[in-house]
Order: structure tokens, then sequence, then C-alpha cells
């Protein structure tokens, strides 16, 4: 029952966190959108990495109030956030990606994924994403 209490309590908070983030990602993803210069693009990005490191911050601020999870991390202390890393994850279960957030969120440079392009309409994330620039990629048959 407890557990059930918790989901009622941490979905809403997760949802808000959404929200919340989404707006100031709407807005410069709008300017991205409008003024496609080299200049607007670097600084609207910078601001958009800003607003997802954010993001990832709350989403485990709120698991950490919530849940019972102990991390054990090894290797993080020689990250460096200016380096550059490829990072592969072999999708073992839907938290991957969550994982990865959490443990490198601020020790390297903010996490980019391939993304399905069907995904791009999943409400906010879609947009989200695309302004955050992840990488879309499109799935062909072998015949074509």
């Amino acid at each position: 029952m407890l557990q059930n209490l918790k989901g009622v309590f941490v979905v809403p908070l997760i949802i808000l966190n959404i929200v919340f983030w989404f707006i100031p990602i709407f807005v410069f993803a709008i300017v991205r959108l409008l003024l496609p210069f080299t200049a607007v693009r670097k600084w609207t990005s910078s601001i958009l990495i800003a607003c997802g490191e954010n993001w990832i911050t709350v989403n485990g601020i709120i698991h950490d109030v919530t849940q019972d999870t102990h991390w054990h991390f090894s290797g993080l202390d020689s990250l460096r956030r200016r380096d550059w890393y490829l990072v592969a994850a072999n999708h073992q279960s839907w938290v991957d990606i969550v994982v990865l957030q959490r443990a490198l969120n601020r020790r390297i440079p903010f996490l980019k994924f391939f993304i399905k392009q069907q995904l791009i309409w999943i409400p906010f994330l879609g947009l989200a994403w695309w302004a955050m620039d992840m990488p879309f990629m499109k799935r062909y048959s072998r015949s074509y």
C-alpha cells in the first residue's frame, strides 16, 4: 500500500517537473526556430542544455525524496565536463536512460540520445528533444 501511495505522489511531481522545464524550453525552442542564426543557436543551446541539466537534477531530487534507492557508481572521478564521451546503453531495461542521466549529469557534456523519428510527436518531450539537438533517426526496411 505504501508503494501505491508513493506512486500517487511521484507521478504528479514528475509531470509538474516536465511542465515546469518545458516552459523555458518551449520559449527558447521558438526563438531558435524563428532566428536560425549561428549566434542565436549557440546562445539558445547553452540555455536549453542548462534547462535539461536542471530538469535531470530535479528528477533526481524527486527520486531521492520518494524512493529508497542506493546508488553505487564507480569511475566517475576521472570524467571531465570539457571532454567528449561516447556512452553506449544496452537497453536491458527501461531505466537505462534515467540511470545514465543520474550518473553522468554535470560530470560530462549533456547526454544526447539517438531517438526514433516517430518519438518527436510525444507531447512536450518531442519538442524538448529537438530543441536540445537530440539526433532523430529514421528506420528503413532492408529492401529500401
